[in-house]
């Protein structure tokens, strides 16, 4: 007979001990698994939060009214914003019978026209064939549908046209209008959803002076009812060399003749009165003719004369890439639904 036929309880009480020591040790290694586990995750997440405790935008209640009071702010610059700019915010004209248009554009380059035929004491020459940068209209008529932006484009061209008249250039030698989205056949009304302002494009050259570029650049910035930006500019001089004594228009005066102290010590013999820079003039002689009394002295800024006979009598010749802005209506707010 065996020893555990004889021991059944000592056996079975055995063999239960091993089981359940089994069970133990299994559910003490999987529980310090989870343990590594959720401390693995702990830490983890205690580490995002200090991270986030020591970030700009953490969640506490001073952060929460930082925030709220930087929106308020912004809201209201974008607020000032508009409201700087509501004064160009100018609605597109409605469409008008395409002959009608044709007439205002033609009353308006005769405008323009004249305007830079008066400029004295030469008026300003300008291309022959002069249109606004809207020839494609001396022989046919817009389509209806793009006449209402054409005319709201025209009434800024104008301006420039005035501005640049009064700025007085010597020659006006071309404007260029890029062709609208409205102005092809069968095309469709200009989309303004999502969009704030809409850029209509043009393209000036003209040649004149230094301050005739001046004057028309600073004349874009005061308009009352169109807001001008300036996209791309290119200035040359017509004169491409630099220029040299030959071009100075100098002034010849008679020359003095030298006296009986030529042969002292200034090698110069006293003529023309030269005085070294920095020093002061001679004393006269006691024994001086009355004449060199009264010699008048040289004219002062002499060098500042010469510069001016040589330089700054160039032209230039400009080129402006300019953009109508218009600035669209703000769409308008939903009304709040009603509570039931």
């Amino acid at each position: 007979m065996s020893w555990i036929q004889e021991n059944r309880f000592a056996a079975g009480l055995g063999g239960i001990t091993a089981v359940a020591a089994a069970g133990l040790i299994f559910w003490g290694i999987k529980a310090s698994g989870d343990y590594s586990t959720a401390k693995e995750e702990y830490t983890s997440a205690a580490d995002e939060v200090d991270l986030m405790a020591g970030g700009k935008v953490y969640p506490s209640e001073d952060n929460l009214q930082a925030k709220k009071k930087a929106v308020a702010d912004y809201k209201k610059s974008v607020e000032d914003m508009q409201a700087a700019f509501e004064k160009f915010r100018t609605p597109t004209p409605a469409n008008v019978d395409p002959a009608a248009f044709s007439d205002t554009l033609l009353k308006a380059k005769e405008v323009a026209s004249k305007a830079f035929a008066e400029i004295l004491p030469t008026p300003t020459e300008v291309p022959a064939e002069f249109f606004l940068g809207m020839e494609a209209y001396t022989t046919s008529p817009p389509e209806r549908g793009a006449t209402g932006i054409l005319t709201y484009q025209l009434e800024a061209l104008s301006e420039l046209m005035a501005n640049l008249a009064a700025a007085t250039p010597a020659k006006l030698l071309n404007i260029h209008r890029p062709q609208l989205d409205e102005e092809k056949a069968g095309a469709k009304p200009f989309d303004a959803k999502g969009k704030s302002y809409r850029a209509l494009p043009v393209e000036i050259a003209f040649n004149g002076t230094e301050a005739s570029v001046r004057k028309f650049l600073s004349s874009l910035d005061d308009s009352k009812t169109h807001y001008y930006v300036v996209r791309s500019i290119r200035i040359v001089n017509e004169r491409q060399v630099a220029p040299t004594s030959a071009d100075g228009n100098f002034e010849k005066t008679e020359e003095a003749q030298p006296d009986a102290g030529a042969g002292s010590s200034d090698p110069f013999g006293g003529a023309g009165g030269f005085v070294l820079p920095g020093d002061d003039a001679a004393a006269p002689a006691d024994d001086a003719a009355p004449a060199d009394a009264a010699a008048p002295a040289p004219a002062a800024g002499g060098d500042g004369v010469i510069l001016q006979q040589v330089l700054g009598s160039e032209k230039l010749n400009v080129f402006l890439r300019i953009d109508i802005i218009q600035f669209l209506e703000a769409p308008a707010a939903a009304a709040p639904k009603a509570q039931s």
